[in-house]
């Protein structure tokens, strides 16, 4: 959406536990070419708010090197994409047209789809145009000059859209806030408090799914996002929906006015969206677990709590707990800790009604963690380098044995769909190595 010849700008901000709007830096678009910019104050501040754990070295000396790198992959592109972080921010499937539309760009163009969304972001951060009589630091303005782009002008770019929001992941979702007893999407700028969940025509039951997956995962003392399903009356939508239920999940990253920061794993561990899935349970949770217990504000809780997690997924059968839905949240604007549980959905109950083309890859993925052994667990925690993997092997177990005691009262308390308390009580009853 840009003239030949003129770069855009977006200003960064992240918001402060006490609430005020600090500025970081600049992003930049030219052509193909992407850019993220740190302002000098906060790449010379040793308490600088934390935006990622991409952007962090192993001490204040890297850390620096890192944020006034000209050619490193976390600050500069040529495809036309953001770096990783960023484009972690933004939506997919049907939210991201839904987004398109409303900025009337293409669903290609990250630079607009990001400006578009800029005042309702994942966590702490906000973007927006430049102020106009704000003078673009010669670093920044420079810096695509100097690859032999002859840049004349700052590009023209919008306000963000009034009720624009990126919330990443591909379910249809909406963002609002509570107006009275109503959810309503038209926020009027406002960031949105609450993430409206809507099932779809394939599978009707989502909602009840995932609500039942947040009672499961409560019954075993897990921390987990607040979630209620909601009528379609309650909420005041854009569209009309064929739905009676709705799920309206408590965005954690919001307390009252207050943004919160956070990210998810698939940007802590710098990796684009495409490659959420990771590598290996073993690999990618050994990795995960080794920045909890290296970096966390509460590393012995939040390990435990990890494991807990991963007992209750693969006994639910959620085969979709990819790096996307698992995140960090920086309570102190700092330092990370384990945010909320959220999208505890079991997936594999949707496999025996579906065609075998279906649910390849989360299919894979559940034949590997229904095989996921005691043994596998130990070596997890050890590849991890965690201390007393006894002591997390007995917590593990308990909670198999409480989720086999507790989980069909749960289910039926909670009005779990008929597929779902089938799943699971095969697996309670050994389908996965873990309850054999």
């Amino acid at each position: 959406m840009s003239e030949p010849g003129t770069i855009r700008y977006l200003r960064m901000y992240l918001h402060a536990p006490d609430g005020g709007r600090v500025p970081i830096g600049y992003l930049s678009s030219y052509g193909d070419i992407m850019r993220v910019s740190f302002d000098e104050d906060y790449i010379n501040n040793p308490q600088r708010l934390s935006l990622s754990l991409t952007y962090r070295g192993a001490d204040e000396a890297q850390t620096r090197a890192i944020l006034q790198a000209r050619h490193d992959g976390r600050v500069a592109t040529n495809t036309g994409r953001w770096p990783p972080f960023f484009q972690n921010l933004l939506p997919e499937g049907i939210n991201r047209k839904r987004l398109a539309a409303q900025r009337g760009c293409s669903v290609d163009d990250e630079f607009e789809l990001l400006a578009a969304a800029g005042h309702d972001l994942m966590g702490a951060l906000e973007v927006e145009p430049t102020p106009p009589r704000e003078e673009i630091p010669q670093s920044v303005r420079h810096w695509h000059s100097a690859l032999g782009f002859d840049v004349l002008e700052p590009g023209f770019v919008e306000m963000p859209v009034e009720d624009g929001s990126a919330l990443p992941g591909a379910v249809t979702k909406f963002s609002a806030v509570v107006d009275g007893r109503r959810y309503v999407v038209r926020r009027h700028g406002h960031a949105g408090s609450h993430i409206l969940k809507l099932p779809s025509t394939v599978h009707e039951d989502l909602a009840f799914n995932e609500f039942a997956g947040y009672a499961l995962c409560d019954s075993l003392g897990l921390q987990c996002a607040s979630a209620q399903l909601i009528t379609r009356e309650e909420a005041e939508l854009p569209e009309h929906v064929p739905f009676e239920f709705i799920l309206a999940v408590q965005r954690f990253d919001r307390v009252g006015e207050r943004r919160v920061h956070m990210e998810e794993f698939a940007q802590a561990m710098g990796l684009e969206p495409a490659r959420k899935y990771g590598k290996d349970i073993i690999a990618d949770y050994g990795q995960m677990l080794r920045v909890i217990d290296q970096q966390s504000a509460r590393p012995a809780k939040d390990v435990q709590e990890f494991l807990g997690r991963l007992v209750a997924f693969i006994l639910m059968g959620n085969a979709d707990a990819h790096l996307k839905n698992w995140a960090l949240i920086y309570e102190d604007g700092i330092t990370p800790a384990l945010a909320p549980l959220y999208d505890p959905v079991s997936v594999a109950s949707y496999f025996e009604d579906a065609p075998a083309g279906d649910y390849v890859l989360n299919r894979a993925i559940d034949k590997r963690v229904c095989e996921f052994t005691w043994d596998d667990m130990r070596h997890l925690i050890e590849i991890a380098g965690l201390a007393r993997p006894s002591a997390l092997i007995k917590h593990c177990r308990d909670l198999v044995s409480k989720a086999k005691a507790d989980w069909p009262g749960v289910m039926a308390d909670y009005s779990a769909p008929p597929p779902m308390v089938r799943e699971i009580t095969r697996r309670l009853a050994g389908k996965v190595a873990l309850a054999a």
